[in-house]
């Protein structure tokens, strides 16, 4: 099978990282300030509705994921993966799935990350600047690589994560440990919903 990865919020847990940056940029950008009572709030809302409940202008989303990033370089010494994540990269790669990484964060902050936690298994790694059109760039995975769609999965915490896969007719995955709750991915109908890590070797158990 061929398993493309988000990375923050599947991956990595940059969640807290997220907020303390919005929280330090919001002045800079005239947008809400997250205070404690809004992050399930959020967690619950798709990235539009977010993004208009902050109050952030279309035109400044660019600006604001291009500052974003470049704080996110700063600490992506202190970012962890989840637990038990590293072992099971390891065990799909060993049973030979192909493992990719496509993600509206930085290749230098995902490089960084992986160098990091000592993780090799991945064939390589997509960078998109725009938090939107995910489905673009996997679309010209599967057709660089000739690989069949239906042997296509992508991996996500967010619901747009499912909402780019479902556009080009593959499979999602949606992991409720990131940056959306487990309501919101089960109102986007992912093909699969799991809890923890290690469930994705009973899906792709040979």
């Amino acid at each position: 099978m061929v398993l493309i990865f988000d990375f923050d919020g599947t991956i990595a847990d940059t969640f807290n990282l997220y907020i303390d940056v919005m929280r330090k940029i919001h002045h800079e950008y005239n947008f809400k300030y997250i205070d404690n009572n809004d992050i399930e709030l959020c967690r619950a809302m798709t990235a539009k509705e977010i993004i208009q409940y902050l109050g952030i202008s279309p035109l400044q989303i660019p600006i604001i994921a291009h500052r974003i990033r470049g704080d996110f370089t700063q600490r992506m010494k202190e970012q962890k993966i989840f637990t038990g994540f590293d072992s099971v990269l390891e065990s799909l790669k060993q049973e030979g799935h192909q493992l990719f990484i496509l993600s509206s964060n930085s290749e230098e902050n995902i490089n960084i990350f992986l160098s990091l936690n000592k993780i090799t298994q991945f064939d390589a790694v997509f960078s998109k600047s725009s938090i939107f059109g995910k489905s673009r760039i996997i679309k010209n995975i599967i057709n660089k690589n000739k690989f069949i769609a239906d042997d296509v999965y992508y991996i996500g915490d967010e619901t747009r994560d499912i909402e780019a896969a479902k556009k080009i007719n593959i499979k999602s995955i949606a992991v409720s440990w990131g940056y959306n709750n487990r309501k919101a991915l089960i109102d986007k109908n992912p093909d699969h919903l799991i809890d923890k890590p290690q469930q994705l070797m009973s899906l792709f158990a040979v």
